[in-house]
């Protein structure tokens, strides 16, 4: 019997040894404001190109011409959108960094609002909500630490198109 009350022991010993280093967060350093403050630094870049209209200047902030952009209807607004075209759409648009950049450069510059920038110092995130005449939503890059400085490697989007709005029905 105490054999193996000290067979119990030993055991719990080691399992809260165990649950110990476990629950310790693994040792990171802490990121950086200079990398924070370097996709503030990007952001604005790409702001200030779109505002110029500067395809080519927006496109060298992407990883690559064929970087993902994927824009997602808003449910009121797939509906809307179906509605119109009085047959079902696709529900999410897929396109590339060199496509979105140049249609991009043929509208005028969206309202921006709620920008939330993210990093460990090597991925980051840049969000921000997103007003334009052609809708509403929110834009979301994904973008990494390259040997030429932070690119943006994706981009989602979500569509929110004025007539769902109009209707009360904002999604």
């Amino acid at each position: 019997m105490k054999v193996q009350a000290c067979i119990a022991l030993a055991i719990v010993a080691v399992m809260s040894i165990g649950n110990s280093s476990m629950a310790a967060s693994p040792t990171m350093p802490p990121v950086q404001g200079d990398e924070v403050s370097a996709l503030h630094a990007l952001w604005g870049r790409y702001q200030k190109a779109v505002a110029s209209k500067d395809a080519a200047a927006m496109l060298d902030m992407y990883v690559s011409g064929d970087a993902p952009v994927m824009g997602a209807f808003a449910p009121k607004s797939y509906a809307v959108v179906t509605a119109a075209n009085k047959q079902p759409v696709p529900r999410t648009l897929l396109s590339t960094a060199k496509e979105d950049v140049a249609g991009e450069v043929k509208l005028p510059p969206d309202e921006i609002e709620n920008l939330d920038i993210h990093t460990d110092g090597e991925v980051g995130s840049v969000s921000f909500d997103y007003k334009a005449k052609v809708g509403h939503g929110r834009i979301i890059w994904t973008t990494v630490h390259t040997n030429e400085g932070w690119k943006i490697a994706s981009v989602v989007y979500s569509i929110n198109v004025p007539a769902a709005d109009s209707e009360g029905t904002s999604g």
